[in-house]
């Protein structure tokens, strides 16, 4: 879907909104005094005429609708075997992997929102100012849901041992309790940080960045990625171990338990 006339990154803007947004960027950048009506100066430069501009719009769409029937049919085949057999009851952990599913679809809607109107999949040379300051904005938002969605799939894992382990002993159920506890904690405190991880928090809008004339100061992306990263990879390590622990106090031969 075409957006409004705004000029090629790299090209002197187009328009008012264009030149905002270029003044912006050279704000982030630390150019605030360069003249905006140069336009922004970027470093991969086109390929000359005739040679075809490389893009991965088609290849991450086809990836976004994949992933999006996938995790429809799973989670529906799930609930409509819950709901049709008399013999399975529902629990938290049918509800909890709605709500996962449901944050679990935002990440290829963003996409698939980018891709269509913020340049998602091509190079920066084949993207207009408009699109650059789109994508700017959707930055934080798929950056925080992706983690709180990765919890809330966690929580529906633990709120299913917490269904197998329902008659064994109040340690287990507080141990899922407190799992559950630390990952919505952990859930809350990437919500948080993401969204306010610049001050004052206008990193997404880089208009706002111009008309203010202020640099955010912002916490470092990557250190924020890899402590996120490190904590999910903990939590996975406790996910894959728990089933095994609660197979071992099983009393049944070691073949049965192998099997």
């Amino acid at each position: 879907m075409p957006g409004p006339l705004s000029a090629i990154v790299g090209k002197p803007p187009l328009t008012a909104d264009d030149t905002l947004i270029v003044h912006g960027y050279q704000v982030l950048f630390g150019m605030g005094k360069k003249d905006p009506a140069l336009g922004l100066t970027i470093a991969k430069k086109a390929p000359p005429p005739g040679q075809p501009h490389e893009s991965d719009t088609t290849n991450i769409a086809i990836g976004c609708a994949i992933s999006m029937t996938l995790m429809t049919i799973f989670t529906g085949a799930r609930l409509y075997i819950r709901a049709t057999n008399r013999g399975l009851v529902w629990g938290w952990d049918d509800w909890a992997i709605i709500v996962a599913t449901l944050l679990s679809m935002t990440i290829p809607i963003i996409y698939c929102y980018k891709l269509v109107n913020a340049g998602g999949g091509k190079h920066v040379y084949d993207v207009t100012y408009w699109e650059l300051a789109n994508h700017q904005s959707m930055s934080t938002p798929s950056f925080a849901l992706f983690y709180v969605a990765v919890a809330a799939i966690k929580i529906s894992i633990l709120f299913f041992y917490m269904r197998l382990t329902a008659f064994a002993s109040k340690t287990w159920l507080w141990i899922h309790r407190s799992l559950i506890l630390l990952l919505l904690i952990c859930a809350l405190v990437s919500l948080l940080v993401t969204v306010f991880q610049c001050d004052p928090p206008i990193y997404a809008n880089i208009r706002e960045i111009a008309r203010r004339e202020v640099k955010p100061i912002c916490l470092p992306v990557i250190n924020m990625a890899v402590g996120f990263n490190v904590w999910h990879i903990i939590t996975d390590a406790v996910l894959l171990v728990v089933p095994f622990l609660m197979l071992w106090r099983i009393q049944m031969k070691w073949t049965t338990k192998c099997k």
